[in-house]
């Protein structure tokens, strides 16, 4: 066991140095107190395996299922559903297990991963548009709603929260580009989503004043 002479722990893996402050660990064992730092590397391997074992496992019924769609096909891939859902699934294990990703980030990443799984769906089974239309543009409200209860709960810090509200108008403004594209044929969900996100953060900053304009300098640098 090896320990750091300024941080004063004890650390239990093999690592030579300290995760704490980077200095050089020394051998333990001399009668002076420490705290002991866990074993980190214990923990990522353990994090590894349960990630590998679920690839294993997605991979091998994912392949079975692929082969009874094969030998009995009726005109839809639908094993590409459902490997589309084990590729969703495993994006959110691995973003849940890591214990360095902030919450927020979480978040974004599995309502993307969500949408872009529901979109796959859409175009598996002959793609009728109700992805773009009406799931994106449910997304993007569904954000607007998770980030006003995070603000509710977490009120000291509300304005950590003001990315994720661009975040949401800029996924707004993209849905529109999409309508003048042509990708969205149904635009009214759209524009609602627009200004939902629009009014909410115009709200945000205009009610948040001095915290909201530190936040935008310290986030952007503007």
């Amino acid at each position: 066991m090896r320990e750091c002479r300024r941080c004063r722990v004890e650390v239990l893996d093999d690592t030579r140095i300290c995760p704490l402050c980077r200095n050089v660990l020394e051998i333990s064992g001399d009668g002076h107190p420490c705290t002991g730092y866990p074993d980190v590397k214990a923990e990522s391997r353990k994090y590894a395996l349960i990630l590998r074992l679920y690839s294993f496992l997605a991979i091998v019924i994912e392949a079975a299922l692929a082969a009874v769609n094969y030998f009995r096909f009726r005109g839809i891939w639908w094993s590409a559903i459902s490997g589309t859902a084990f590729l969703y699934f495993y994006i959110t294990l691995r973003y849940s297990l890591r214990k360095n990703t902030g919450y927020q980030k979480r978040i974004i990443i599995q309502i993307i991963g969500a949408v872009a799984m529901v979109i796959a769906i859409d175009h598996i089974l002959g793609y009728q548009g109700w992805s773009l239309n009406y799931i994106l543009p449910g997304a993007i409200l569904l954000l607007d709603v998770t980030v006003i209860i995070l603000m509710l709960l977490n009120m000291q810090n509300w304005q950590s929260y003001i990315p994720m509200q661009i975040l949401a108008v800029v996924a707004a403004a993209d849905c529109i580009l999409f309508w003048r594209l042509g990708f969205i044929t149904s635009p009214v969900p759209t524009f609602l989503a627009l200004a939902c996100s629009v009014c909410m953060l115009l709200g945000t900053l205009m009610l948040g004043d001095r915290k909201a304009k530190a936040e935008l300098k310290r986030r952007f640098h503007v």
